[in-house]
């Protein structure tokens, strides 16, 4: 990642920052050089991120404890950082409900829908106005493998990700000429706190588990060079059949084979 710091720098905010994809992201980011926000729940996760990175890689971080399924917390994120000079956003943050639609608790599936789409939409809305007053900068955002295809069990959360999917591949036409890079990092199957207490065995499922470490790598490499990228070759099929295929197709064959692993 060469010249990334003269980029993107010299801060860099990230959202769901303290675990996970989003952890992995931070480090990588971090040893680039660059000062971190860090944004997530929980206070003590993120004192923890904070201290590690300050002494690993001698670089400023500040944290802020935001439940972003709220609007407003986006605005404020705004408003704390504005003396900061951010080149780069990730808005990783995300949450999954799975199960039959129609079961499933309402409040979830809409506090969902506000934190894994309403969310990322606010911040790059802002940031981006913040890049093109500074001249550039970069967004990488986090969709999922399950964006590609409606995805029956997952419905609402496959819905969520199609949405930041084609919000990026427009966006990285849009701001493009703006000197602000967009890309869309569509992670299958990664060895999460998330996915680890989804009600699915995913051993039943031919599909390859990557660490959030090379997922993160995959994405930071590509921002800039390309508008969509998906870890792993297995993945890069599943992504893309439904353009040889029709496309109900793979719609029912995730159905039946998440249906045969749900627990």
């Amino acid at each position: 990642m060469k010249n990334f710091k003269k980029k993107y720098g010299p801060w860099a905010l990230i959202t769901g920052a303290s675990t996970g994809i989003g952890k992995a992201i931070s480090e990588q980011v971090a040893q680039q050089g660059l000062n971190i926000v860090a944004v997530a729940r929980n206070q003590d996760n993120l004192d923890a991120l904070q201290k590690e990175l300050q002494t690993k890689y001698a670089i400023e971080v500040k944290t802020i404890s935001a439940d972003l399924s709220d609007p407003k917390a986006n605005h404020v994120i705004n408003e704390k950082t504005k003396e900061l000079d951010i080149g780069l956003l990730i808005p990783n943050a995300g949450i999954e409900n799975n199960g039959p639609f129609i079961e499933n608790d309402l409040d979830a599936e809409y506090k969902m829908l506000s934190l894994n789409t309403t969310s990322p939409m606010i911040l790059s809305h802002v940031f981006s106005q913040r890049f093109k007053q500074r001249g550039g900068g970069g967004i990488l955002l986090t969709s999922s493998l399950f964006a590609y295809q409606g995805v029956p069990f997952v419905s609402n959360y496959s819905a969520c990700k199609a949405y930041i999917l084609s919000l990026g591949e427009a966006l990285n036409v849009e701001l493009k000429p703006l000197g602000i890079d967009v890309t869309v990092l569509s992670p299958g199957l990664t060895d999460t706190g998330m996915t680890q207490n989804m009600a699915v065995n995913f051993k039943k499922i031919p599909i390859t588990k990557h660490v959030p470490q090379v997922v993160a790598k995959v994405g930071l490499k590509a921002l800039g060079k390309k508008a969509t990228v998906v870890p792993g070759l297995i993945n890069k099929f599943y992504a893309w059949e439904n353009r040889l295929i029709p496309r109900s197709w793979p719609v029912k064959l995730f159905g039946f084979l998440i249906s045969r692993a749900r627990t």
